[in-house]
């Protein structure tokens, strides 16, 4: 890869932050928008609009600048390295967390899920009669989930022609190429709006189970499988690097646009997601290669302990709200009291423990 690409991993380790007060912030989304692994930790008849708003502005953020960093390095690493360690690298980051959140840490989280929402029943009752059926999900891990499975495609994809990853002569995209990419991702994210609404409810209700267990709503999956495809382009025509494009500040602006276009017209979303993920995600490259291009000991700590700190949120998060409920404090305080213990849990956890474990050791 050559010179190091520190603004790539302060924005990483940034929007995995935000990927974590968006966990948070989970617990006191409306009822019929909440995702079944979260604990409901509002009062009755206190939600406001805001935390929904927040939620998805901010998903609509994460999602396309995670991937698209994934996407990136994936194409990048995979195309000078052998299938056989590549995979076994990617198996240990990803395959094995993900195994044992499904195996031990998400029946429990969907346990208190459902009894924060009335379920009465015993862990195991739930277990055999809910979570091993159409109560499974996993969670917040369906992005472990989705990632692994693009990486293996992408692995076949190189499999298949052994000239996919190749670089090509540095460029930058089009303005067509980008009005292209814009058009694509607008047109599925319609297309499954008013597609979901033409359904039949049987099979509204089958649809909502798939990604309900996924863990994804169907636009995150859209916008996942688009931006990592992107990054593989970005890597193929060597962005980032010395002499390749990087976004200017044209997309700084472009993204505050958007963003409050996105917060001020709620009932467009379906409309606006397209240009505020491609805006977004140029524009916060541009803030971060700006102002974020540096390493310190402390960034390097925060990079190195954001993955393992988000792993560990979930679960976390969780049974803290789920300890909260008799509490009647404000929903923001319970928010901030919620993530600043996970925070300093996590921390300390990942201190003392997981940073010795292979899939969370980093060089």
């Amino acid at each position: 890869m050559g010179k190091h690409i520190f603004y790539l991993d302060n924005l990483r380790t940034f929007v995995i932050f935000l990927g974590i007060l968006c966990l948070a912030a989970g617990s006191f989304l409306p009822a019929p928008f909440m995702p079944p692994h979260y604990v409901f930790a509002g009062q009755p008849g206190t939600i406001t609009p805001f935390y929904y708003l927040f939620y998805e502005f901010a998903m609509t953020l994460v999602i396309p600048v995670l991937f698209f960093i994934s996407g990136y390095f994936s194409a990048s690493n995979l195309r000078i390295r052998l299938f056989q360690p590549y995979f076994k690298g990617r198996w240990l980051r990803l395959g094995w967390p993900l195994l044992f959140a499904i195996i031990i840490m998400m029946p429990e989280i969907a346990w208190i899920s459902a009894r924060s929402t009335g379920y009465s029943a015993g862990f195991f009752t739930f277990l055999t009669q809910r979570f091993l059926g159409r109560g499974f999900t996993l969670g917040v891990y369906g992005f472990l989930a989705v990632l692994l499975l693009f990486i293996l495609l992408l692995m076949a994809a190189k499999k298949l022609n052994h000239q996919a990853l190749r670089h090509t002569e540095i460029s930058s995209p089009s303005p067509l190429f980008l009005i292209l990419f814009v058009g694509v991702h607008l047109i599925l994210a319609l297309a499954v709006y008013f597609g979901l609404l033409g359904l039949s409810p049987q099979s509204l209700s089958a649809v909502q189970a798939f990604f309900a267990g996924l863990g994804f709503q169907p636009s995150w999956l859209i916008t996942a499988a688009l931006y990592f495809l992107l990054g593989i382009y970005a890597a193929k025509h060597r962005w980032f690097i010395q002499g390749g494009y990087v976004p200017g500040n044209v997309w700084i602006a472009a993204a505050i646009g958007f963003s409050i276009i996105y917060n001020v017209f709620p009932y467009y979303h379906a409309i606006t997601l397209a240009f505020l993920s491609l805006s977004g995600t140029l524009g916060l490259i541009a803030v971060f290669a700006r102002w974020g291009d540096q390493s310190s000991q402390t960034l390097l700590t925060l990079s190195h302990m954001a993955y393992p700190v988000w792993y560990l949120s979930e679960p976390v998060l969780e049974n803290i709200m789920y300890f909260f409920l008799p509490l009647t404090i404000a929903a923001p305080l319970k928010l901030i009291l919620a993530l600043g213990l996970t925070l300093f849990y996590g921390y300390f956890v990942y201190k003392y423990a997981l940073c010795h474990l292979g899939c969370f050791k980093t060089r």
